[in-house]
């Protein structure tokens, strides 16, 4: 896999390791299938890509009517479960 994986995602994580690492948590609308795949193909594969963010005009709380085409996706809230 060869090509650039490119989607909409608003940062909803930033944390540190004990072993000293970084973790990023990105989330992104239910639009976003096939960037998944191509993610867990990476994964897969163990290959180490770069990452460039850019940052956009929407806010994280918004969302745009074109779902999947730029749009930054909302947060929803986890339901529990009794």
């Amino acid at each position: 896999m060869t090509d650039a994986v490119t989607f909409p995602a608003a940062v909803a994580k930033v944390q540190t390791l004990a072993d000293g690492g970084i973790r990023f948590t990105l989330d992104t609308d239910e639009g976003q299938v096939v960037a998944a795949a191509q993610l867990m193909e990476l994964k897969r594969l163990g290959v180490v890509v770069t990452v460039t963010m850019e940052p956009q005009k929407a806010k994280r709380d918004e969302v745009r009517e074109d779902s999947g085409s730029g749009a930054t996706p909302s947060r929803r809230s986890a339901k529990r479960r009794t």
